[in-house]
């Protein structure tokens, strides 16, 4: 039987091939009306030249991803699920599907990023899917590429942000990165954190970071995390309360 490496669990049939997933609950493959398939078979028979192709293409996804979560690291380790390599995997791999110059099997993310609508796509993309900006950040904000900051104006943290329970402060803060996708080179700037009382208080919110050094593929990060009080002692919430959104990418 052959494993099936893909962002996503395939289940059903295609051509000859049967799809399921085992006891172990991994996605394998077999013929239809056998019992399995083995790697020599697998290496050898035209009829799993599909699920070859993809599995190249897929682990030059996950090659990628391992940078693309590596640049805000910082970030990303203070808020995140347990999807977010997974999900990290299925965005590179989508961005690869873009490449319109290799034949399925070959394409690479170099070419596919090189198509204006692939830029866009890492926009939105969540650390935390369980927080996302939306249901956490309740107004508006602008984000200005050119003197590179975040603003929010008449910022009141009680009634402009969705707070858990425990939650005394919040921390915010803006990561702008430089990816060299083509070398798997980064160069990221960051913001000061700026850390606010749960306070009916309105102010003017301002999240400013250099610009990196390239101009490759530019994306911007938005860090929210919180925090308690303990023993006049600060001590940070668990990541999974926090949200890590990509707000801005070229």
């Amino acid at each position: 039987m052959a494993k099936v490496i893909a962002p996503f669990k395939i289940v059903g049939s295609l051509d000859d091939l049967t799809f399921y997933i085992d006891q172990q609950g991994q996605n394998r493959v077999r013929e239809k009306g056998k019992t399995g398939v083995s790697k020599e078979t697998f290496q050898s028979n035209p009829v799993f030249d599909k699920v070859k192709k993809h599995s190249r293409e897929f682990s030059r996804a996950i090659d990628k991803a391992k940078t693309f979560r590596a640049m805000a690291y910082p970030f990303f380790n203070r808020a995140k699920d347990g999807s977010f390599a997974g999900r990290a995997n299925k965005l590179m791999f989508e961005i690869i599907a873009e490449d319109k110059v290799n034949p399925h099997g070959e394409r690479t993310f170099e070419n596919g990023i090189q198509s204006n609508e692939a830029k866009t796509y890492p926009i939105g993309f969540e650390g935390n899917s369980l927080r996302p900006l939306h249901k956490v950040l309740k107004t508006k904000w602008n984000w200005n590429e050119t003197s590179s900051t975040f603003t929010i104006k008449n910022f009141n943290p009680k009634t402009d942000i969705n707070w858990p329970e425990e939650a005394t402060h919040i921390h915010l803060a803006l990561c702008r990165a430089n990816w060299d996708y083509a070398n798997n080179e980064y160069d990221v700037e960051f913001s000061k954190e700026i850390i606010l009382d749960n306070e009916d208080m309105q102010s003017h919110l301002q999240l400013t970071t250099k610009i990196p050094k390239g101009n490759q593929l530019q994306l911007t990060y938005l860090f929210i995390g919180f925090s308690t009080k303990v023993h006049n002692k600060t001590k940070e919430l668990k990541r999974s309360n926090n949200t890590t959104t990509i707000l801005w990418s070229v």
